[in-house]
């Protein structure tokens, strides 16, 4: 791709984000609501938030025994500071990220939390207000940021690729950060042509060990394709200029190919309010499937099929005959991000459609993509693989599902299945328990995809802690080999990564 083209997609999001929005109606003290319903809900601790920019604890408390082999690090990424001079974002997604460290070794495990220093947050915390119109949340006195990076808040997952440890959100860059210290360097810049562009929260990195990446710029109309070789160097980036931009979080990668997903959720520049309130659901619109050959990203074949929601995938891969197969998370539609999402910060619960673990077929030469239920009665979500097999044939994922038992909005159990059968192992966490993401972690030299450890961490909002848990990968159901504790509860996150020691 040219540098005219880049540098006009540049010129054209920032132009974008200066434009002016009508003043919102001022609303209801979302702060004083939500303790107002905490005293009732002890549930939405996980929502509370921290203004505290730094938690540590050298030695967690260990009960059972963690494996001798399991040494590295699980860092974690979400939204932790949910008010800015007492006031109160207005949405889960737009809290300024903290990073979390998981140090595990010698039977120990250590924890650090560090806010990520961004832009954003120097902004506001010498206003101490909220300043920068957020991704669900625009107040009266808000403005409308000059750029991207302006309003980044860091806060969705983390990358650890070329020697460097990222932080990611999906609007604009990758912001770098010291491993060991969780030090924030700054915002990453692959090269000069792709500054302050999107990258997503949901890079892939192949058996080869090259990096595959994405970025909607909406207000520019266009996605930016990234191929980033294992040493952490761009080679290759591209756009796709369309007329209407879909909100797209996360895409999955072959031997092969390249597939962007697009849910019919497009952005209205003429709408007035924050990010999220200028997108418009438009089911008959269908979904769109992109598919790119990996050796050229300036070429799409497009594959169309009914409307469908989606945040997060699991893998793909291809079989001899040229089709490919998709594991996802699959929604109806995209109600769980304008309602549930949003107003349990007010500390209200207001139920939306769920997640059901699906597979998709796609078959590039027929034109034809089809999609069946891996378990219907099974509610799921961040499904995650053996890192080692992302584009190659997989048979394990793990998810977070529930047992119908807890009364918030989230999920309170852990859950492998094979994606080919739907055989499931499962456990639950109880009905005082919010489940977060949990990751495979391959045993050092193991092979398959049950020799290894599954991690994770739960808040116990009952006791009010988190808690990590390490499973052994194949005795899923028997429970956790081995429980840290925290003496305190951290906000609830969302992503993460395992970095071996």
């Amino acid at each position: 791709m040219n540098r005219r083209d880049f540098l006009a997609l540049s010129a054209t999001t920032a132009a974008m984000a200066g434009l002016p929005l009508p003043l919102a109606a001022a609303g209801d003290d979302w702060a004083k609501a939500f303790r107002a319903a905490l005293a009732e809900k002890p549930w939405l601790l996980g929502w509370l938030g921290t203004n505290e920019a730094r938690l540590e604890t050298p030695a967690l408390t260990v009960d059972g025994t963690i494996p001798s082999e399991l040494s590295g690090t699980l860092y974690r990424n979400g939204p932790a500071q949910h008010e800015v001079g007492g006031r109160r974002y207005q949405h889960w997604f737009d809290g300024d990220g903290m990073v979390q460290a998981f140090r595990i070794g010698g039977g120990k495990v250590a924890h650090l939390g560090r806010l990520v220093e961004t832009a954003k947050l120097a902004t506001e915390d010498k206003a101490d207000r909220p300043v920068e119109m957020t991704f669900g949340t625009y107040l009266p006195d808000m403005r409308r940021a000059a750029n991207a990076d302006a309003l980044n808040t860091a806060n969705i997952s983390m990358l650890h690729h070329g020697g460097e440890l990222l932080a990611l959100w999906e609007g604009g860059s990758a912001y770098q950060i010291e491993p060991d210290t969780l030090d924030t360097i700054g915002p990453k810049t692959w090269n000069p042509l792709t500054k302050g562009l999107p990258f997503s929260a949901h890079p892939r990195v192949d058996s080869q060990g090259t990096l595959w990446s994405f970025g909607y710029a909406s207000s520019a109309g266009a996605i930016v394709l990234y191929r980033i070789d294992p040493a952490g160097t761009l080679v290759e980036q591209g756009i796709v200029r369309m007329e209407r931009v879909p909100m797209v979080h996360d895409f999955v990668v072959t031997e092969r190919q390249v597939l962007l997903v697009l849910p019919p959720l497009y952005f209205d520049r003429e709408r007035p309010g924050a990010f999220l309130d200028r997108h418009v659901w438009d089911p008959d619109a269908g979904t769109r499937i992109l598919i790119f050959d990996k050796d050229d990203l300036t070429k799409h074949r497009t594959v169309e099929m009914p409307a469908f929601w989606m945040f997060h995938f699991g893998n793909a891969w291809e079989d001899s005959a040229g089709k490919i197969h998709l594991d996802l998370a699959r929604y109806d539609d995209p109600s769980l991000m304008f309602e549930t999402l949003r107003w349990v910060m007010r500390g209200e619960y207001r139920p939306a459609t769920t997640a059901r673990p699906y597979r998709m077929t796609v078959d590039p030469a027929a034109g034809k993509a089809t999609s069946e239920a891996i378990a219907e009665d099974a509610e799921a979500e961040f499904p995650r693989i053996d890192p080692r097999l992302t584009g190659l044939r997989h048979r394990r994922l793990i998810l977070l599902g529930s047992d119908g038992s807890a009364p918030h909005p989230l999920f309170n159990a852990v859950v492998r299945v094979d994606p080919e059968t739907g055989e499931r192992s499962f456990y639950s966490y109880g009905p005082n328990a919010i489940a977060e993401e949990h990751v495979f972690v391959p045993r050092p030299g193991g092979t398959g995809e049950d020799d290894g450890w599954v991690l994770g961490t739960v808040l116990n909002y009952k006791a009010g802690v988190t808690r990590l848990n390490v499973f052994d990968a194949a005795g899923l159901s028997d429970g956790p080999l081995a429980t840290a504790s925290l003496p305190y509860a951290l906000p609830l996150g969302l992503h993460g990564t395992f970095v071996a020691g």
